[in-house]
């Protein structure tokens, strides 16, 4: 017989898929440090990935985070994180909710952009608070 996940987990499996949408490795950080994913190196190793994602997205030619495969790494992490969370259907979850916010945060931060005409590394910045916020929420609802 298989289990209902929590309205929690499920929460939790859709803030680390849209933590995924904006950064792809900062779900797999978050959950790496608190031990749920990997043994004793993708504590360590992970996060350093996840760091080098927030430098990297500021370079110029980075490719957007739509591209096919920019987009897929960002539904397989958010995929993968949601089942970490809530099981089957938080995989689900998370890879909806990062697909989602892949396209919302691009369109969100051109928006902002042109709205306030702050730079774009202010906004891109702004995007890694929030995208390290989301995964912490997630990982303590799922746990």
């Amino acid at each position: 017989m298989s289990s209902t996940p929590s309205d929690a987990a499920l929460s939790g499996a859709a803030h680390l898929g849209t933590a995924a949408g904006l950064r792809a490795f900062t779900p797999a950080a978050v959950l790496a440090r608190a031990g749920r994913l990997g043994g004793g190196r993708a504590a360590t190793l992970v996060p350093l990935l996840a760091l080098g994602e927030l430098v990297g997205d500021k370079l110029p030619m980075v490719p957007a985070r739509t591209s096919p495969p920019a987009l897929a790494a960002r539904a397989v992490s958010g995929g993968v994180a949601g089942q970490l969370a809530a099981g089957p259907q938080g995989a689900i979850a998370g890879a909806a909710c990062a697909v989602v916010a892949a396209y919302g945060g691009q369109h969100t931060r051109a928006w902002l952009g042109r709205v306030t005409g702050r730079p774009d590394l202010q906004l891109a910045l702004l995007e890694d608070a929030l995208a390290v916020a989301l995964a912490f929420r997630g990982a303590r609802a799922a746990a």
